[in-house]
């Protein structure tokens, strides 16, 4: 897992949410989060928070199921383009 992994498992945990998993295909980051109540303005302002905003592009805040689990869960997803 890659230090960027690390930070926003830390960030999203530290203000007391699950996270599931945190995986990245190509250049977009994928955060899971098990709670599917969660705030969008809220998963946001974390992700952007360990994320400058030039190297984000395309936030999305989503409710899916999640796999593996019978229960649903918000997923935030970005491009990742550091600069």
């Amino acid at each position: 897992m890659s230090q960027l992994h690390d930070e926003l498992r830390t960030a999203y945990e530290d203000e007391g949410y699950d996270v599931a998993e945190i995986s990245a295909n190509r250049e977009t980051i994928r955060v899971v989060v098990l709670d599917e109540d969660a705030e969008a303005s809220a998963l946001r302002s974390i992700a952007t928070a360990v994320v400058d905003d030039e190297d984000m592009l395309a936030l999305n805040v989503t409710t899916e199921s999640v796999d593996g689990q019978d229960r649903m869960g918000t997923v935030v997803s970005f491009r990742h383009r550091p600069s």
